[in-house]
């Protein structure tokens, strides 16, 4: 169709496509050559070199339980510590806390789902009456 000349507006009518977006295609045709979709770029390097690689499995291995931030220190480096995460899930690792280490003394960070939330007693709920509200006056 683009090499009938065919307006924007005919091509974009015959497939049933907005006009900006046959407009787009029609550009990218005139401007590249081709019709095929860029390829896409990646992102940045990871910077994950195949001697970092050694070391970071040998520090794991020497001391299983190390954290990233220990792993970064121990590697003498200054990225991220989400960076070192990055790592070593493309080396398929995965740093779990020891079973054989105590239980957190902070206790759990959820509350069970039938508890969360504002509790309201029975009767506070049967009374009308709220902690957030003004007391009730007293009798008369």
């Amino acid at each position: 169709m683009y090499g009938q000349q065919l307006p924007t507006r005919q091509i974009a009518e015959a497939l049933g496509t907005c006009r900006s977006g046959t407009r787009r295609i029609r550009q990218q045709l005139a401007e590249r050559g081709t019709l095929e979709p860029l390829k896409p770029t990646g992102g940045y390097a990871s910077g994950l070199t195949d001697d970092m690689a050694a070391r970071l499995r040998e520090l794991i291995a020497l001391e299983p339980g190390s954290t990233r931030q220990q792993l970064r220190d121990r590697l003498n480096l200054t990225v991220d510590v989400r960076t070192i995460g990055r790592w070593l899930a493309k080396l398929g690792i995965v740093l779990k806390k020891s079973r054989s280490l105590p239980r957190s003394k902070s206790g759990p960070t959820r509350r069970n789902a039938v508890t969360a939330g504002t509790k309201t007693s029975e009767a506070c709920r049967r009374s009308g009456w709220y902690s957030s509200m003004r007391a009730a006056p007293g009798p008369t």
